[in-house]
């Protein structure tokens, strides 16, 4: 490599990394927290909380950082976040889907325990009625939808369309979710606005096997 070559090389390495410091310098507290939330990075959230961002701060989709934290598994942001008082109200402003059936929906058993041990409210729905045990049951993720009724959820809960959420996992066959719904006393002969049962749902959709043993047969 000639020296000119060289020179201008590294002319090139300190404009490169003067764009990169510009960045970073241009880039606000909140947008700071945002990313680490997205990322997992527990302690780049804890340097922009110290810098002065909000816990409150929202995307352009309208996530905040517990909400991201929430469904990407991470507790230790989560632990952050909610530390310096971040709200287990938030919501995204589409769906209505605030951090516990977020987490419920992306399988994040853990953290959905966490949630219930600082008050989130297994009741609330979003935006077309749905709790986080009707979407953990539907998707059957059969962790969740344990810890869940551990934490006194009844698993008698209804979508606005009357199905319970054993109607939600045997029409998708989720035998695993299936078998623990009815072990905590999930009724079998509940029907849904339609006059369907588990087991009629299941048996519609081709999981024969499944209705019978839901039927008691």
């Amino acid at each position: 490599m000639t020296p000119a070559v060289t020179r201008r090389a590294g002319a090139l390495a300190v404009v490169a990394a003067a764009l990169a410091a510009g960045a970073c310098a241009m880039r606000s507290p909140g947008r700071s927290l945002l990313l680490a939330a997205k990322t997992g990075d527990s302690r780049a959230a804890e340097a922009a909380l110290r810098a002065g961002a909000s816990v409150h701060e929202r995307d352009p989709d309208g996530w905040t950082p517990l909400l991201w934290a929430a469904a990407h598994g991470d507790r230790r942001t989560l632990d952050v976040l909610l530390g310096a008082g971040a709200s287990l109200r938030d919501a995204t402003p589409r769906k209505g889907q605030d951090a516990l059936i977020l987490a419920a929906q992306w399988n994040r058993a853990e953290v959905v325990a966490d949630l219930l041990r600082r008050g989130a409210d297994p009741a609330r729905r979003d935006a077309i009625g749905w709790t986080a045990l009707l979407w953990a049951s539907l998707k059957g993720r059969a962790d969740v939808v344990k810890v869940l009724l551990d934490g006194g959820v009844s698993p008698s809960q209804t979508d606005p369309a009357g199905n319970t959420a054993l109607m939600l996992a045997a029409r998708q066959g989720r035998a695993e979710t299936v078998r623990l719904l009815l072990a905590r006393g999930a009724g079998r002969a509940a029907r849904n606005a339609d006059g369907d049962t588990a087991a009629g749902l299941a048996a519609r959709a081709g999981y024969k096997d499944l209705a019978a043993e839901i039927g008691g047969r």
